[in-house]
């Protein structure tokens, strides 16, 4: 299969299963729609495990692969692509729609493109300042309409676009750092390097203590298991092998096409969405494509 129809495969599967993602977070704390089963911080900790164990056999193989040089790196792509962001995400829907969830992830590729001017030494071209322009405007319009300014509220999204930032380091780590290195090693390694402090963060958060002493824990934690082992174990593993073959800032695309999915599940279960964002999120496109037509050397 030749690689350009490759990356549109692996970039449509992977917006339909991490767009379904911020459902299954809030499925997993709230099994029943009403009452909390797992706390976010349970559901962080006891995901980033449930997808170690998942990696742990493919790990131990490719241990001979974790050198000095890249211990550091792939450790980066662990905590700021995985461990940290499966926190954000959970504590960030404990309050806004997992629909908003899924619009704000578009941040990662404004962000993909901002690391790529500001760390890979590509001047910024009047475009891509237009660009700058245009999405950040778009994010925060999307924050008006949707938020509505509720005192609390704005702190949460910011967690989420906190994660993007992660997700976007964590991107162009492996595309710009880790290209000697095959997808299913730097998958399999970062998460060997995560999976000790969240099994530390699941036992001091007492994450299988609602498995087995609330009504609804097993449904929760079979939740769980879908996001964790294809939402997170499954896609992060394609995600390094769409990231591996394709431009980064082609890679960040999926955030173009998570809203859409994430926005139908979230409305399909009762969340609230004004039509008006629809025109905010063509804005962030613009602004994301404007940034993609800088300089020759870094679009290419």
């Amino acid at each position: 299969m030749k690689s350009d129809n490759k990356a549109w495969l692996l970039l449509i599967f992977l917006a339909l299963v991490w767009g379904s993602s911020f459902i299954l977070m809030k499925k997993t704390m709230f099994p029943t729609g009403t009452e909390m089963v797992m706390d976010p911080y349970q559901v962080g900790s006891l995901r980033i495990v449930i997808a170690g164990l998942v990696m742990l056999p493919f790990a131990i193989r490719n241990l001979r692969f974790l050198t000095k040089k890249d211990f550091f790196l792939l450790l980066v792509v662990g905590v700021f692509g995985n461990l940290l962001p499966a926190t954000l995400f959970t504590v960030a829907e404990t309050v806004i729609d997992s629909s908003l969830a899924g619009m704000l992830n578009m941040g990662t590729s404004f962000f993909v493109v901002i690391i790529g001017i500001v760390f890979y030494k590509s001047s910024p071209s009047k475009y891509q300042y237009m660009g700058l322009v245009c999405g950040a405007s778009g994010l925060y319009l999307i924050l008006r309409s949707q938020l509505e300014f509720k005192v609390g509220q704005e702190g949460y999204a910011l967690l989420i676009l906190l994660a993007t930032l992660m997700y976007a380091t964590s991107l162009t780590t492996i595309k710009f750092k880790l290209q000697h290195l095959q997808a299913i090693t730097i998958t399999s390694l970062a998460f060997f390097l995560i999976l000790w402090p969240a099994i530390a963060g699941s036992i001091y958060f007492d994450a299988f203590k609602p498995v087995v002493s609330h009504p609804d824990g097993w449904k929760a934690l079979g939740y769980l298991c879908i996001l964790a082992v294809v939402g997170t174990a499954l896609a992060v593993f394609l995600f390094n092998k769409l990231v591996s073959v394709a431009h980064p800032i082609f890679a960040s695309g999926v955030t173009y096409l998570m809203p859409v999915v994430a926005i139908l599940m979230g409305v399909l279960d009762g969340d609230h969405f004004r039509f008006v964002n629809i025109f905010w999120i063509v804005l962030i496109i613009t602004g994301v494509w404007l940034l993609n037509n800088g300089p020759k050397k870094f679009a290419k």
